[in-house]
């Protein structure tokens, strides 16, 4: 809550208590709303498990980079590396989750793109370019790697953002050698 809405709070109890507003309690709440503040965690849009996007904030780039929020004119698409649900324990499992993340940052590093793990899945969006499918190509063999081979084999599949002839259009101008990429694997 913001320090606007909590006021907006404390007006409303005093109009409803038929009271006139008291200045002293007024700066006391200010002061109580900063102190808590400083020194709350801040909120993370991240995933504890694999340190990549929490699914609120992929939705939320999804919505910025659609061009409905931002007016974004930038071609992207979606990238899902499906990986089979391995059967290890619980602490294995954790392991594999971290190293997940740890290689699809490496990975995808420099591309703009935001990155979330889902259901046996990398969901990655990211701007449409030659590069990032290579990029997302080599990603989907490292994540291959991760365990001995515990997330093998990995299926890449690309889509276009809902609406976005943009990149559905710009994925035909890509060239020939890079657009078996832009198929299933």
């Amino acid at each position: 809550m913001s320090i606007g809405e909590t006021m907006t709070d404390f007006r409303a109890l005093f109009t409803a208590a038929e009271q006139s507003l008291d200045v002293d309690a007024l700066q006391s709440l200010a002061e109580g709303w900063a102190d808590v503040a400083e020194t709350a965690p801040p909120i993370s849009c991240t995933d504890v498990y694999t340190g990549l996007a929490s699914k609120a904030h992929f939705q939320r780039r999804i919505h910025e980079v659609s061009g409905i929020a931002t007016g974004c004119q930038r071609a992207h698409a979606l990238a899902v590396i499906s990986v089979p649900n391995p059967q290890e324990s619980r602490s294995h499992r954790w392991t594999l989750l971290a190293l997940i993340g740890d290689v699809v940052k490496a990975q995808l590093s420099g591309t703009e793109a935001t990155a979330m793990y889902l259901d046996s899945a990398v969901h990655v969006l990211f701007p449409l370019s030659e590069g990032n499918l290579a990029r997302l190509s080599q990603c989907k063999t490292a994540i291959e790697a991760v365990g001995d081979g515990a997330l093998s084999p990995a299926r890449l599949d690309f889509h276009p953002l809902a609406g976005g002839t943009a990149a559905v259009s710009t994925a035909a101008t890509i060239k020939a050698p890079v657009l078996p990429f832009f198929e299933s694997n």
